[in-house]
């Protein structure tokens, strides 16, 4: 049996889960009022969610005009994800297909160049800042690029559910489960002005990690579950390089 098909199975069956979770839970929203305007213009944007909620990310994408495209690593772990992504119909960006896999210069120009074409397309494209590695809930330098690039606005997305289980790891990943309550917090946008310099950068980065995080806590506490904190200080160097 390959691993494909072995990948391909588990997909099937970790989408059809999700989607249970998502018809099952109560979903609340909060400012809508920001996302809305963005939403109703047909433009593309950027959409940042942490690592530790990407499962969860599909549930408040119904009643948009974009489609979100997730940008996903392009290794054996990301392949099952991408896989569920895609039966959830989210669509995944994974870098030049043409490049060898030791190329990372290459993949990374290529999934670059997609990111763009999807922002022009009138698209969304989802991005999880910390991954897929870390630190926890710590910005990195990719979406304040991309929006520099294609002049694309950053949207935070912050996600919790009431019902749920916690992992012990690097990002605490949080496993949603049917039939509890969930939260939705968009918050922005965030622009990065096409002239911007590295200082211009390097401080729209903290605006928008705070924001996340301070939207993904509120998640947190709404629902009445472990708030989730970042990685301290001395780890978001990482993040920046």
């Amino acid at each position: 049996m390959s691993l494909k098909f072995v990948q391909l199975f588990l997909a099937l069956l970790l989408s059809t889960y999700m989607r249970l979770v998502r018809r099952t839970t109560r979903w609340q929203f909060e400012g809508l009022e920001l996302a809305r305007p963005l939403q109703e213009s047909g433009d593309g944007f950027v959409a940042c969610v942490w690592h530790s909620r990407f499962m969860m990310a599909p549930a408040g994408w119904s009643k948009m005009v974009q489609k979100p495209h997730m940008l996903i690593s392009k290794s054996r772990d990301g392949n099952l994800v991408a896989y569920t992504a895609e039966f959830l119909g989210v669509k995944t960006i994974r870098g030049s297909r043409r490049a060898k896999l030791k190329d990372k210069d290459k993949r990374g120009a290529g999934a670059l160049r997609e990111m763009i074409e999807v922002i022009k397309n009138g698209d969304c494209v989802v991005m999880t800042p910390d991954g897929p590695r870390g630190p926890r809930m710590r910005m990195g330098l990719g979406p304040l690029k991309l929006a520099k690039l294609s002049g694309a606005p950053i949207i935070a997305y912050a996600l919790s559910v009431s019902n749920s289980k916690l992992f012990n790891s690097w990002d605490r990943f949080m496993l949603p489960l049917p039939f509890g309550r969930g939260k939705i917090i968009f918050a922005g946008p965030v622009w990065v002005d096409n002239k911007a310099d590295d200082a211009d950068i390097e401080k729209a980065r903290i605006k928008l990690e705070n924001m996340l995080n301070q939207a993904s806590q509120k998640c947190d506490r709404d629902m009445g579950v472990e708030v989730i904190l970042p990685a301290d200080k001395k780890a978001s160097q990482k993040a920046k390089t």
